[in-house]
């Protein structure tokens, strides 16, 4: 078996040593019941969206996706896998993210070309997907551990939306979740931030006691100046992630913990293309057959396996 050399990666320049893109940074408000988690992807984006000719719409809609799925990702304290699945009737039928421990994240998506380019460049996410369901899914590495997946309507004007509505709906966990994503202005590549917040609930041991009020009143300050963020912040590579939440958080102050490193990394290999293959019967893997050898593509990465017909 050997892999396409045709669809290798293409070349984007690596990261500036002082750069924090590919990185997820947790941080706290202080004097707060608020945590939250920033997310920079700069090359990670790049090679994922590179690897397909996705329209505009798709390629951003995904970008946020892959945001999304390294925030919520980086906060798992298992080994395993957790993934965001968005399934729907739109233009855009699928789309997919997966983060696994430590630091790998892939992404792709499936969709109608030309319902796609029937739709403006910047469409909102419930006329890209229509009616559909957005899955959160973790899977532990250790098989005696139970897999967990929750569900909720892909309901609300943007993605960050749907994904506040599944904390609220689903952890009764009050969040505020912002995304984006677009092409650098300079180098043309793409990018993708976000930023979310959680209101815990609760005071930390040993904290002072704080009135309900207050703690509404934390919460409401916490969110405002979340929603005051602009798409250019969460994307520009010469603002670093503590920079950004410095400027959002300053007068509160906010304290950022050890950042998470991200990769892309997709797990295609000749093992588990031919484990997979081992899986069909005699006759399917004949249909699937061609000049004596069967072609498979990785979904993710878009590479091919051609392995030579038994």
């Amino acid at each position: 078996m050997a892999a396409d050399k045709d669809k290798a990666d293409p070349i984007i320049l690596g990261d500036p040593p002082d750069s924090s893109d590919n990185q997820v940074l947790p941080f706290a408000i202080e004097g707060m019941e608020v945590r939250g988690r920033a997310v920079r992807l700069g090359t990670v984006a790049g090679q994922i969206l590179a690897a397909h000719a996705y329209p505009l719409p798709v390629a951003r809609l995904l970008g946020q996706v892959a945001a999304l799925t390294a925030l919520l990702g980086s906060i798992m304290k298992i080994e395993g896998t957790f993934t965001v699945q968005a399934r729907a009737k739109g233009a855009v039928s699928l789309l997919v993210a997966d983060f696994r421990s430590p630091d790998e994240l892939r992404a792709y998506a499936e969709f109608d070309e030309e319902k796609v380019a029937a739709l403006p460049d910047a469409a909102p996410i419930r006329d890209l997907v229509g009616d559909g369901h957005l899955a959160i899914t973790i899977d532990p590495a250790d098989p005696g551990m139970e897999r967990y997946q929750g569900i909720v309507d892909l309901a609300g004007d943007s993605l960050a939306d749907c994904a506040a509505a599944y904390f609220t709906s689903s952890e009764q966990t009050p969040s505020e979740v912002r995304l984006a994503s677009g092409r650098d202005p300079v180098s043309g590549n793409w990018r993708a931030g976000g930023i979310m917040i959680q209101y815990l609930g609760r005071q930390e041991q040993g904290g002072a006691r704080i009135s309900d009020e207050e703690k509404e009143e934390s919460w409401s300050r916490a969110s405002i100046l979340l929603d005051s963020i602009k798409d250019e912040e969460l994307l520009d590579p010469a603002l670093t992630l503590p920079q950004l939440l410095y400027r959002l958080y300053h007068e509160d102050g906010v304290r950022v913990f050890g950042a998470v490193k991200l990769k892309r990394g997709c797990r295609c290999s000749d093992g588990k293309i031919e484990a997979m293959l081992e899986a069909f019967s005699t006759k399917d893997r004949e249909d699937m057959t061609d000049d004596g050898v069967i072609t498979v593509t990785c979904a993710f990465c878009n590479r091919d396996f051609t392995v030579a017909a038994a």
